[in-house]
């Protein structure tokens, strides 16, 4: 009931935003037919480890006995990846003089889906996330001096993450009598972002800097639970540590599009976060100490092209072909008490 009370709460200001950013007479000050128009700032960046858009990618990964199907024994495998993020319109409009201030209002989704499709036996589906959320509402203030083109304030007030575990991962789990068959990674949290260059008109060259900051709405229940009444394993087996917030900073330079529509675009990402703390190799009956959470960096870097649609700057008006390298903890469900997982593959993006 508390989770209801907050999303409706999320969804009344959203609305209540809305209408009175729409209802204002003056329209000399803010831009008509608003409702569900598409707004150019506020969008994932390429190295943006929860993205809002659409990347399909072919990697090379570290590989681990947890996730190793066939049991190889190989130090790296070659997997496939998807992600299928959307970031609906709900309110967009400017307003003040030469149209100084904006405001949008947006709702986003995404599905994460890792599959293992070189496994000759079954190609496995490893693992799938899923984000959703209430509506966002991005500020921005257009300054145009020189390097300081705008700045914007973003604000996602309830957001919600579950994972899962590929099924054949899961059985296998179960056969093999692991001591920990699933991790319940699901949660409720709020994010805050500052961004200096929102890249409003993706054609011209611009660097853009980006700081984020998750903070979960219920500290004390964590990022991950296991339920011994769900035959998740032993509970005992994990030992979590409080420690409530996610933060990372991002980087962008694009080049300015030429005369055929490409531009060269490299993005990069530092996160802090959690490393969950157990150990999924324990097997029933082991007697081990189980690690604790820690915190450490991750990077994320693209480095591609991409082409623009000419005389369109909506929706799937741009595709990017580069190259993306990670190297933290495992980023997938609860895979993420792996430290020291690398990838690189090739990445195609639609935004």
């Amino acid at each position: 009931m508390k989770g209801k009370r907050i999303i409706g709460v999320c969804l009344l200001l959203s609305c209540w935003m809305a209408l009175q950013a729409g209802s204002t007479s003056d329209s000399s000050s803010i831009l008509r037919n608003g409702w569900f128009t598409f707004s150019p700032y506020g969008k994932s960046l390429l190295s943006d480890a929860h993205p809002n858009f659409v990347r399909f990618e072919m990697v090379w990964n570290t590989n681990h006995e947890i996730f190793d199907f066939a049991h190889t024994g190989k130090p790296f495998r070659p997997s496939t990846q998807g992600c299928f993020g959307m970031d609906l319109p709900v309110w967009n409009g400017s307003f003040g003089a030469d149209k100084q201030f904006g405001l949008s209002i947006t709702l986003s989704a995404s599905a994460y889906l890792w599959m293992d499709l070189f496994e000759s036996q079954t190609s496995p589906v490893l693992n799938t996330d899923y984000r959703i959320g209430m509506p966002t509402h991005t500020f921005i203030h257009r300054l145009n001096r020189k390097f300081l083109k705008n700045y914007s304030i973003a604000w996602s007030p309830f957001k919600h993450e579950s994972t899962h575990v590929g099924d054949e991962m899961q059985i296998q789990r179960v056969e093999a009598g692991y001591a920990i068959r699933r991790v319940n990674v699901s949660y409720n949290y709020t994010e805050f972002v500052f961004t200096l260059n929102e890249p409003e008109d993706r054609r011209v060259q611009c660097h853009t800097f980006r700081a984020g900051l998750m903070i979960l709405w219920s500290p004390k229940e964590g990022w991950y639970s296991i339920k011994e009444s769900a035959g998740d394993g032993d509970a005992s087996l994990a030992h979590s540590r409080v420690s409530p917030v996610e933060v990372y900073f991002q980087y962008q330079y694009q080049t300015p599009t030429s005369r055929h529509g490409f531009q060269g675009i490299v993005s990069a990402e530092i996160r802090n976060r959690v490393v969950y703390g157990y150990d999924l190799t324990a097997k029933e009956g082991d007697a081990y100490n189980s690690p604790s959470d820690h915190r450490r960096f991750t990077y994320n870097i693209f480095m591609g092209a991409r082409y623009n649609i000419p005389g369109y700057d909506g929706y799937f008006s741009r595709f990017a072909l580069g190259v993306r390298l990670y190297h933290g903890n495992c980023p997938f469900g609860h895979f993420r008490s792996i430290d020291n997982y690398s990838q690189v593959g090739v990445s195609f993006v639609f935004q």
